[in-house]
């Protein structure tokens, strides 16, 4: 059983007609909420149209659906047990399809998609009378909820694939732990214990590499921010994290490949041009060795992994 609001339920069990119109929400990673109607004209559909737990729970009086590419999708298969499903979506977007400054395939291509979730609404409404306008007040059914997993720009579509929450189940690293020599943890995480912005160990004693501010310099690029900035050690910052506070990719993140001669060089770059006096805040890296974590961090104590593990060939 799906969960509709009552007055959906009451016409449904008195009718046996109805308009159903798919909606698409599209959250993004970095935020942004995107919707579009599946009909043939924009609606907008009052927030009480939606189930609780809903992208679209409490997101106004009247939830605007605007026309914006044309969606076709695969069919959605409901079964008892427990199933990883999925949904392939094919979109065609025009020129006109916009995602910020971005045209659509251009922001999928540029990973604006990347780790999104989507949720499929079906709207059902009265059949419209003489032509007029869908009503939208019945209700929605949520019919699929799941996050953006790969996709494929073609040259006149773009092929979206879909996994349902279940399929994380599916990814997790069983046994949770491996014996190996690097460390396992995330750095910074609560097994790590590490304070990333204030310079602390997880004992709490400072140890001078935390978070820094920065400003971008003549010569920064979106692939490349030129900080000034020379950590000591020098490799205190690789595969660290870079922000942006201000200017076009306030908000956005990069991992550091390598900060090298005052020089952030992204392992990808950000999506809008860097401009000079651009702000960013930068997180130190850690490369989950024993001697960075000993001689750089201080946190030997809380360090995952196993050097010591003699090598396959000398084990009995």
């Amino acid at each position: 059983m799906r969960p509709c609001s009552a007055a959906l339920a009451a016409y449904l069990a008195a009718n046996n007609t109805a308009v159903i119109a798919d909606l698409y929400t599209f959250a993004l990673a970095r935020g942004e909420v995107l919707r579009y109607s599946g009909w043939g004209t924009a609606l907008a559909v009052p927030g009480t149209a939606f189930i609780a737990g809903s992208l679209n729970e409490g997101a106004g009086d009247a939830v605007a659906f605007p026309l914006g590419p044309r969606f076709g999708r695969s069919k959605v298969t409901t079964k008892i047990g427990v199933e990883a499903t999925e949904l392939d979506i094919q979109i065609f977007a025009g020129d006109t399809d916009q995602v910020g400054t971005f045209g659509f395939a251009d922001a999928v291509r540029l990973g604006l998609f990347d780790g999104a979730s989507l949720e499929l609404d079906r709207l059902f409404a009265p059949p419209p009378v003489n032509g007029g306008a869908l009503d939208p007040n019945l209700g929605a059914i949520v019919w699929f909820y799941g996050r953006v997993a790969e996709c494929d720009i073609g040259r006149s579509s773009i092929t979206m694939k879909v996994k349902s929450l279940m399929n994380l189940l599916a990814i997790q690293q069983m046994p949770r732990r491996l014996y190996g020599a690097s460390c396992t943890h995330i750095f910074g995480d609560t097994m790590c214990g590490y304070d990333r912005v204030n310079g602390r160990n997880a004992a709490g004693a400072g140890t001078g590499i935390g978070s820094v501010a920065a400003t971008a310099q003549a010569g920064s690029t979106q692939a490349q921010i030129a900080t000034g900035f020379t950590p000591s050690p020098v490799s205190a910052y690789d595969q660290g994290t870079i922000i942006a506070l201000s200017g076009a990719n306030a908000g956005a993140s990069r991992t550091i490949a390598q900060l090298v001669d005052g020089v952030a060089q992204l392992l990808k770059p950000f999506l809008s041009p860097v401009a000079l006096a651009d702000t960013f805040q930068l997180l130190p890296g850690c490369d989950h060795t024993v001697a960075t974590c000993n001689a750089a961090l201080n946190n030997l104590l809380r360090y995952g992994g196993f050097p010591y593990i003699p090598p396959p060939e000398a084990a009995a």
